[in-house]
């Protein structure tokens, strides 16, 4: 139940509560019904209790003769099935009605009780007058059997009421919960190509409507600051180009000059290593900062990714050979496919740098291409140190790497590749990283919708 729609939640709940209700209801009827009935049946005991006296006392020579010699004629019809006993002054036995089998046996409770007389339960009365005493009980069967109707009369009702209750909370929750789908569907537009979107104001001035208009001036504050946050990427970017630019012009100028000293040409050559690092993080960042905006230009062609992952793995063989990596490939081929040659070229550079940055010397590197489903599927896998579970979920981040500053590198090639497969409509994941090895996965539709 815990993935059912929320609206057939609270069905259920509000259906629940109402079978609840009913039992708590009957059982609520049958005790006031039961109690109402009881005092109407000692009622009704007692008024015959007074009518059997009083034809004792008006009958033919009065009370005097006849409460000596108590026949049944002095009994009231009404009477006539209930359970009669009538003693004497001194307690003797004058009249037993035929439906006792016995004397009563006096329990000294004068007040009406329910006891047990020949295996039946009885509603018991004890009458005293003119020094006879009247022992009246009526058999509880028919309350009884009238309780047992209350109870199946309510359990009857229960399966009427659990329909109506469930579709009854369905419609009502349909409706409370009609401004929520509406701003659910609305949130769901709302993307880093379209911060603009905002969620749709319910008219009544209700606690959802206060709700949305917090999380409208909440995305209006996003919107400004995720828009800075990109502008000032992209332009500090801009910017630095054509000071890089000019910066590395003039390095390699100098590098060429022959009347350079050997200090200055090495001197020189460290500067322009660190100019190469600082336009490769600018045009890295400029690259996000146009991924963040929505605003990647990419330009889908037909081509074989085999030929991509050629000239990759020639790259990767020159690059792990000082480290004496080996590499394995199982390279399914041809693969035609439908995106952006350069960024695919790119996600790929980017996680072979990754495979060979994070390995260890002698380690070994695995490459597997196939397509399937309409789909294609990158696996590389590098020995090395696992990364930690604690870090799993950081290993996409900006500027995050996971060897910390001795690792080398910006910490941008995992994002950038995540990013630019994300603008193809696929993605890159984490597979394992364990003692053995550590696999990420680039998964690429064969064919990218066109511009």
């Amino acid at each position: 139940m815990k993935n059912w729609p929320l609206r057939w939640k609270i069905a259920l709940y509000a259906a629940a509560f109402g079978v609840v209700a009913t039992f708590a209801g009957a059982a609520t009827t049958w005790l006031l019904m039961r109690r109402s009935e009881v005092r109407g049946f000692d009622r009704r005991l007692t008024l015959d209790a007074e009518e059997l006296f009083r034809d004792i006392e008006n009958f033919g020579s009065g009370w005097s003769t006849n409460q000596a010699a108590i026949k049944e004629i002095f009994v009231p019809l009404a009477l006539r099935d209930r359970l009669v006993e009538i003693r004497g002054a001194n307690d003797e036995v004058l009249y037993v009605s035929p439906n006792l089998s016995g004397p009563i046996v006096d329990d000294g409770i004068a007040d009406f009780h329910t006891r047990k007389i020949d295996n039946r339960q009885v509603r018991m009365g004890t009458f005293r007058k003119g020094g006879l005493t009247l022992f009246v009980g009526a058999d509880l069967r028919e309350l009884n059997q009238l309780g047992r109707d209350i109870i199946f009369g309510m359990i009857g009702a229960i399966p009427t009421v659990l329909i109506v209750v469930a579709l009854g909370g369905r419609w009502v929750a349909g409706r409370a919960l009609g401004p929520v789908e509406a701003i659910r569907h609305a949130a769901a537009r709302i993307t880093p190509q379209r911060l603009d979107e905002r969620l749709p104001v319910p008219s009544a001035e209700d606690e959802i409507a206060g709700l949305v208009k917090v999380l409208n001036d909440t995305f209006e504050r996003l919107q400004r600051s995720f828009e800075q946050s990109i502008r000032f990427s992209a332009d500090a970017s801009h910017h630095l180009k054509t000071p890089l630019a000019v910066l590395r012009a003039g390095i390699e100028e100098l590098l060429t000059d022959p009347k350079s000293s050997a200090e200055q040409q090495t001197r020189a050559n460290a500067l322009l290593d660190q100019v190469r690092h600082l336009t490769s993080v600018s045009e890295n960042l400029l690259l996000l900062a146009r991924a963040d905006a929505g605003r990647l230009e990419l330009k889908p062609v037909e081509f074989d990714f085999h030929e991509v992952l050629d000239g990759a793995c020639d790259d990767l063989d020159t690059l792990a050979k000082p480290e004496n990596i080996s590499v394995e490939s199982a390279l399914q081929r041809p693969v035609p496919i439908l995106a952006d040659r350069f960024a695919v070229s790119l996600i790929v550079q980017n996680l072979i740098d990754n495979a060979i940055k994070y390995n260890r010397p002698g380690g070994a590197i695995r490459l597997e291409l196939r397509a399937l489903n309409g789909e294609v599927e990158l696996t590389i896998a590098n020995t090395g140190q696992p990364i930690p579970k604690e870090r799993v979920g950081n290993i996409f981040e900006r500027f995050y790497r996971v060897g910390g500053q001795q690792a080398g590198g910006q910490g941008l090639g995992l994002s950038i590749a995540r990013e630019l497969a994300r603008a193809h409509d696929g993605d890159i994941v984490l597979l394992r990283s364990d003692s053995e090895w550590t696999e990420l996965r680039l998964t690429l539709p064969r064919g990218m919708r066109r511009p």
